[in-house]
């Protein structure tokens, strides 16, 4: 089923070359596609830590379950941006645990996975464009909770998903392994049910990367709810 068509902007070195795209659900049998864009675009990142690399196991399990995979095809048909949402359930990996969601709340999370884009098509926003539609998709399955992690060292990213309306709530290390001891993420979330109010009285401001500074501030109740773009400080505040 097709979700959309329009135009983009492929960028080759100095050529910028418009072209067509078309959204639609990627399916199982196409993991391939996916892992393939997956590769590439880690292997292009300076900093391979605001990467979490899903498996293609990991994936074809949640796919069994119900998540879904927007994909973004140019005019050759090739996979250029997906993005990835999952319902977690009661499972373990459920986000709702870190920002401590009542257990009755659980099966009302949506997770926002990873969302990627081709070198070629970036500056299209689609990490924005797939938002938007994810969550015209989910509104109908009447879901309440939007959960997500980002690295505190993805500015992009970071802005999209919190001009989306999603706060900071907890800072933690994830994706733990035998070789790694974690990687910094933030965990977002939006509650669709109500709206988020600040205290005014009580602001905060501290730059992104800022780990420690960040993660004392949220423990101590605060709530990040604005990231300014060009001085990539985040507003912090007491929430209500």
């Amino acid at each position: 089923m097709i979700l959309e068509q329009g135009y983009i902007i492929k960028r080759k070195a100095t050529i910028r070359q418009e072209e067509s795209y078309t959204m639609r659900l990627v399916e199982a049998k196409e993991i391939n596609a996916i892992m393939n864009l997956q590769h590439k675009v880690y292997e292009g990142l300076p900093n391979k830590q605001v990467l979490y690399k899903d498996t293609r196991q990991e994936m074809l399990e949640d796919l069994s379950n119900g998540a879904m995979v927007i994909g973004v095809y140019n005019s050759q048909e090739q996979l250029i941006s997906y993005r990835y949402i999952s319902f977690p359930g009661h499972s373990l990996k459920n986000l709702g645990n870190d920002i401590h969601l009542d257990n009755s709340e659980l099966d009302r999370v949506v997770h926002l996975e990873t969302t990627l884009v081709s070198p070629d098509y970036r500056g299209n926003k689609l990490q924005a464009i797939t938002l938007s539609k994810a969550i015209e998709l989910i509104k109908p399955l009447e879901m309440k909770h939007l959960i997500c992690t980002v690295s505190p060292y993805n500015l992009f990213s970071l802005y999209n998903i919190m001009s989306a309306g999603l706060n900071i709530k907890s800072l933690k290390r994830k994706y733990a392994s035998k070789e790694l001891d974690g990687m910094w993420r933030f965990i977002l979330h939006k509650d669709m049910s109500k709206s988020f109010s600040i205290e005014n009285s009580e602001l905060k401001m501290l730059k992104m990367d800022k780990i420690f500074e960040q993660k004392n501030l949220i423990e101590k109740g605060y709530v990040g709810y604005n990231l300014i773009k060009d001085s990539q400080m985040i507003q912090y505040s007491l929430s209500q």
